[in-house]
């Protein structure tokens, strides 16, 4: 395992280190349901092709995977029930959309246009949800419109190919549309800008 970092990966579109503890995160698409956001440390085992989401949904036990000697299954920090095709993720190095937004990740996706937002937990090796905002992602998978709408930031921009921190330190989203293949380029500030 020392030449590997991670095995059982489906369909990764999006990597991002954690800009505070160096830390890779990844976006995985599932092949019908449970996009998923995962901490990928060394060893990692995402499941594939026997899981996707939380293995207690599998209906198997992690002892039902492919172990190789120094490798660790780990369930995602989050998942969604319906694919959408989660794409890039991103933690947004910088103060310019206000502090909550700072060293938190950025989601989107290829098929509804979405831009997610999720806090990273105080560890900083999963994230954190509010049980009054978000009372039915205890569990940490949005099993219905509702729980998936409620970390959805903004909507409408088409096909989120690339989110990035630019320069200016401001957040950019380059979408795709598969139809057309032209494309747009999304500057993100703060309602104060």
């Amino acid at each position: 395992m020392n030449r590997y970092l991670a095995y059982g990966v489906r369909n990764s579109f999006g990597m991002t280190f954690d800009p505070i503890t160096g830390i890779l995160w990844n976006t995985e698409n599932g092949e019908e349901s449970y996009d998923e956001i995962n901490v990928v440390e060394g060893g990692f085992n995402s499941g594939w092709k026997a899981v996707m989401g939380p293995v207690s949904r599998a209906g198997i036990s992690e002892n039902d995977l492919v172990q190789f000697p120094g490798s660790n299954y780990a369930d995602p920090v989050f998942s969604w029930v319906e694919s959408f095709g989660i794409t890039d993720i991103e933690f947004l190095n910088s103060q310019q959309l206000g502090q909550r937004y700072v060293n938190n990740i950025f989601v989107g996706d290829i098929t509804q246009g979405n831009l997610y937002f999720f806090e990273v937990n105080e560890n900083r090796n999963g994230l954190m949800f509010n049980a009054q905002n978000n009372p039915g992602l205890s569990d940490l998978v949005a099993d219905t419109e509702e729980e998936s709408s409620s970390v959805i930031l903004g909507t409408g921009f088409g096909g989120i190919s690339d989110i990035e921190t630019g320069p200016d330190g401001f957040l950019y989203v380059l979408t795709f549309d598969r139809e057309t293949g032209d494309g747009n380029l999304y500057r993100v500030t703060s309602s104060a800008q």
